[in-house]
């Protein structure tokens, strides 16, 4: 029989705090596994559209869907657009929206879901790179042996001739990759301006001018797209790249993030190539190489040990107690 005892007021305040925590969890799961599914999306939908009219549509999409969901929620901007502001848009748009979705969706076409989903893992490393050049951030040798790990994943993956069966090829890897780099910097503005943006403002606006700087690019594209020929499948993959893999993942992401540190939201890193592979194979019908594997081994190793000594330095210092 429970008992009847109420709880103290710490003792409910620590459930009240796993049970948020637990919730966040939840949260990001299911944001990265929409980021994974999204992978499988555009394979699905390149074949109709083309990769550049297909990061066009996805943009303008998401970019609408959030600019509805900003006019319904009656939100207004709360500043004045300074020249400031205006620098610090622009930059998230071009490096979180357009070069990520240009370089995104351009090597998904060049390359195999599970190469795609572990090239997207590097992400955290990327990150800690460009943190330790900008000099946010200390390099120490367990990092710098880190990203050395996760590099030698990648150039595995990279090297050679493409895994017979899942149309892997090493354009569309380092295409990936310079995708990680952009979104890496976009990762570093969001982490110095978020105190000044809430999560659905944010989002609208990067989306917003990510799509004034994609028309220009894509207009043409997707004006040559054959709309009586693109299939179900196609049309399908496009509205959940739209709907799944950026309006609802973006905002859980940033929802996350009020409550979990980044080091426990970086380890979801781990998750999503495993996701994404085990849904290509199974959907589209690639084949697990040793090369994949093997790389996929280094490259979430060195994840790992980056995040690792980053967490380690974060205790230290007394941050991220909020778990």
């Amino acid at each position: 029989m429970p008992s009847t005892v109420p709880l103290s007021a710490p003792a409910a305040e620590g459930r009240g705090r796993a049970r948020s925590h637990a919730q966040m969890h939840g949260l990001m799961l299911l944001a990265t596994f929409c980021w994974a599914a999204n992978i499988i999306a555009a394979k699905e939908a390149l074949p109709g559209f083309g990769p550049l009219a297909l990061a066009a549509l996805r943009i303008v999409g998401a970019a609408l869907l959030f600019a509805i969901l900003f006019l319904a929620r009656g939100k207004h901007l709360t500043f004045r657009l300074t020249a400031r502001h205006c620098l610090v848009m622009t930059l998230l748009a071009l490096s979180g929206v357009t070069f990520n979705q240009f370089f995104f969706i351009g090597g998904l076409a060049r390359t195999s879901v599970a190469h795609a989903g572990l090239i997207v893992a590097v992400g955290p490393v990327m990150v800690l790179v460009l943190s330790c050049l900008m000099r946010l951030e200390a390099l120490t040798v367990p990092k710098f042996v880190g990203m050395l790990i996760s590099f030698g994943g990648v150039a595995v993956l990279t090297t050679g001739k493409a895994g017979q069966g899942n149309g892997a090829y090493w354009v569309g890897d380092v295409m990936l990759l310079a995708g990680s780099v952009v979104f890496a910097y976009y990762t570093i503005l969001v982490k110095e301006v978020a105190d000044q943006y809430d999560a659905l403002t944010l989002n609208t606006l990067a989306f917003g001018v990510g799509t004034l700087f994609m028309v220009p690019f894509g207009t043409w594209w997707v004006l040559d797209v054959r709309w009586t020929a693109v299939s179900f499948h196609a049309w399908w993959g496009l509205a959940f790249m739209v709907v799944f893999g950026s309006v609802v993942p973006y905002l859980l992401f940033a929802i996350a993030m009020t409550e979990l540190t980044a080091s426990r939201v970086a380890a979801f890193s781990y998750v999503q190539p495993v996701i994404a592979t085990g849904l290509g194979i199974w959907l589209l019908g690639e084949r697990l190489t040793l090369k994949i594997v093997l790389g996929g081994t280094l490259i979430l190793a060195g994840v790992y040990l980056t995040e690792r000594e980053r967490g380690e330095e974060n205790r230290e210092q007394g941050v991220g107690n909020r778990e």
